[in-house]
């Protein structure tokens, strides 16, 4: 835009003032909507976080109510999920979808224990994809799924402060020696990984 424009765009507004308001106002209309799209859309995201589907649950971790990471899920059926442990010596255990505590969001939790899943459950088959859905063969179909329950977190991140105030020297620890070694800049600690670790 040249200064010409600019100069009778400016004399347009103060010859037409409530033609500015209006302007004005439509603007603040549009943020309004564009504020309640983001709203909405935040909305269906939350939902949509809460609706999983089992299908989505594949490759998820689980655990079992006495805290073990019994492996990851490898295929789901309307009545069984079943959760393959190892990468040399596999282990599957196929468990009935009714053993299932709930989703929180980050891992499947049982409602049984270790001991229970590898002595019921365990099972030296691999997942036939024409009566389970496994991810990489999409076969499957069942027309009903059970709801998966979601469940509040049962472990929380830690928190982390902020960090140290600007002044405050920090220390460099070498985490395979453990307190015994400490150093005052980090080029230091790496020199000292690189040569005796």
């Amino acid at each position: 835009m040249d200064n010409t424009e600019l100069l009778k765009e400016h004399q347009d507004e103060r010859i037409n003032p409530q033609e500015n308001e209006s302007s004005e106002h439509k603007v603040s209309q549009q943020s309004e909507t564009s504020l309640k799209d983001d709203k909405e859309s935040e909305l269906s995201i939350v939902e949509s976080a809460e609706k999983m589907h089992w299908m989505q649950l594949v490759n998820e971790s689980v655990h079992t109510s006495d805290d073990i990471d019994i492996g990851d899920i490898d295929a789901v059926s309307r009545d069984f999920l079943v959760v393959k442990r190892g990468y040399v010596n596999v282990h599957y255990y196929y468990i009935p979808i009714i053993k299932v505590d709930g989703w929180d969001g980050h891992l499947l939790w049982l409602k049984i224990k270790e001991e229970e899943v590898t002595r019921k459950y365990e099972r030296d088959i691999i997942p036939d994809p024409s009566r389970y859905y496994v991810k990489d063969y999409p076969f499957y179909k069942a027309s009903y799924y059970p709801e998966v329950i979601m469940i509040q977190p049962r472990h929380k991140r830690p928190v982390f402060t902020t960090p140290p105030a600007h002044g405050i020297q920090t220390v460099f620890k070498c985490d395979l020696c453990g307190d015994k070694k400490s150093f005052k800049t980090e080029d230091e600690l790496s020199t000292h990984v690189r040569e005796i670790h």
